[in-house]
């Protein structure tokens, strides 16, 4: 006689248990622990959101890097070029005596006249830069640079060759601060950063060590005033070029109508022009 064994198979349901609700339990403190619940569910949601990082293969976009390379590259450039004329007036330092007939005594002032101003104007064009904007004070201060330095080499008298390098030494003056803020605006923090004020440490004596070797060669074979012609130049370049590479960083001051009173309400006009007398008198005495 055999035996049948039926066996039924139980699918397994999962037990979904009800909020257990006490009826002693206040309904505020219900109502402030379903609270407390959807805070901390957001809560969850921002953190995860913040700590979102991309994939560990991710790279910039192409885009991304040459804006970023464009960035770093145009105030190196102003910096390098810069630089390169004070290599030219180095080594042609004679020549250009000679040429335009430079008494003895302003020997040493078409060098030294461009630091003396340069250095002593960098605190205002830094407070102005912070006011108005690093990118508005950086375009104004390459034009003029490039202005002047073409008009170094259109200089006919000494004199004019000196007061044209005072003026390229307060083009300079807008430029540094200025360009040191927009790589620390525009370029992220961290290795891309360091790279950037490399270059820009970088590119000053680059320059002048190149204007020194390329300034023999030039004022041998298409004289002094050559120089200044390639430098200026390519500067009035770079400066509309900067009209699309430089990034545009806010300014402490956006209003634009009130600018001339934000002007001298806010910067220290009387301290910066003690400090600015004080490193000129310094500068004069050296040179």
């Amino acid at each position: 006689m055999s035996n049948t064994v039926a066996t039924e198979v139980t699918e397994i349901q999962p037990v979904l248990e009800a909020p257990s609700f006490n009826p002693t339990e206040p309904k505020g403190s219900l109502e402030s622990s379903h609270n407390i619940s959807a805070d901390s569910r957001s809560l969850g949601h921002a953190i995860a959101n913040e700590l979102s990082v991309p994939p560990p293969g991710a790279e910039l976009t192409p885009a991304s890097t040459l804006h970023l390379t464009l960035t770093i590259l145009q105030p190196s450039l102003i910096n390098f070029l810069s630089s390169f004329t004070n290599g030219v007036i180095t080594v042609g330092l004679p020549t250009i005596a000679q040429s335009l007939s430079l008494p003895r005594s302003l020997y040493l002032w078409p060098s030294s006249v461009y630091g003396l101003t340069s250095g002593s104007l960098l605190l205002i064009a830094g407070s102005v830069a912070d006011l108005l904007g690093p990118r508005r004070v950086e375009l104004v201060g390459i034009f003029i640079l490039g202005v002047f330095t073409l008009a170094c080499g259109l200089s006919t008298t000494g004199v004019q060759l000196v007061i044209f390098r005072a003026l390229q030494g307060f083009a300079m003056a807008m430029h540094l601060p200025a360009s040191v803020a927009l790589v620390a605006a525009g370029v992220p923090e961290g290795k891309s950063r360091n790279i950037g004020f490399a270059c820009l440490g970088l590119s000053q004596p680059l320059g002048f060590s190149v204007g020194l070797v390329a300034s023999g060669i030039m004022i041998e074979r298409a004289g002094w005033r050559s120089g200044f012609y390639v430098s200026g130049g390519t500067t009035l370049l770079a400066a509309v070029a900067a009209l699309w590479m430089l990034p545009n960083v806010k300014p402490d001051h956006p209003n634009i109508s009130t600018i001339g009173r934000a002007l001298y309400t806010e910067i220290d006009w009387i301290g910066g022009a003690l400090a600015s007398g004080g490193l000129a008198m310094l500068a004069y005495v050296l040179a």
